[in-house]
């Protein structure tokens, strides 16, 4: 039961931050640049989830032995 419990706050965690992450986003952009004034509404919303899909980092580091 304990180890349920675990797992469902997790996951709970993992959602509320993928819901706030773009706003977290807009926030710090506002706070760093004030001259952006970017609102904070579902569509700024949405166009920070695009921009993190297309600005995804995939780094691949390989070792030579």
């Amino acid at each position: 039961m304990n180890s349920i419990f675990k797992l469902s706050l997790a996951i709970i965690v993992v959602i509320v931050l993928l819901a706030l992450g773009p706003w977290l986003v807009i926030w710090s952009l506002n706070t760093l640049f004030p001259v952006l004034a970017i609102e904070f509404t579902f569509w700024t919303w949405c166009a920070v989830i695009l921009l993190g899909a297309f600005f995804r980092a995939n780094v691949d580091v390989k070792r030579k032995d």
